[in-house]
């Protein structure tokens, strides 16, 4: 999980496994962790086979703080728009370390363009979350076979 923040290092790491723990749940045929770089577009990699036999490839970013997270968190515009660029589809998961919980949303259903194109990129948007309860994952994996 790259490390952006000035948070402890350990909420990395603790928000790399608890990253880990919710990917699996979506059940993908693999995760590939691209590391600590900066330089990397985001965090993880996950591939789902379709039931067409056809390979889905979505990319997750994620964040992990030990605030608590009431279905929003803030990011930088410069880092969205970065983001919704990417030729696949890209899920945002927050974590919240000290509670086990998942919260998540898809780039692209965050901010508009138009909304980036008009904004400095270097204030904040708040980006609506969901939690990840049993059933929201379930939804997601729908989602993700689906409509991606």
């Amino acid at each position: 999980m790259t490390t952006k923040t000035k948070e402890p290092w350990y909420i990395g790491k603790r928000g790399e496994l608890l990253a880990k723990q919710f990917l699996l749940e979506l059940e993908p045929q693999d995760i590939i962790y691209l590391g600590d770089s900066l330089s990397h577009a985001f965090d993880y990699m996950a591939l789902f086979l379709k039931s067409d036999g056809s390979l889905l490839t979505i990319g997750i970013e994620v964040k992990a703080t030990e605030k608590q997270i009431k279905n929003v968190y803030d990011f930088q515009l410069s880092a969205i728009k970065k983001l919704k660029q990417s030729n696949i589809p890209v899920l945002i998961v927050v974590i919240d370390v000290k509670q086990n919980l998942f919260f998540f949303n898809w780039v692209k259903k965050v901010v508009t363009s138009e909304e980036i194109d008009s904004s400095n990129l270097k204030q904040f948007v708040s980006v609506p979350l969901r939690q990840g309860t049993p059933e929201e994952i379930q939804n997601l994996k729908q989602q993700i076979m689906k409509n991606n």
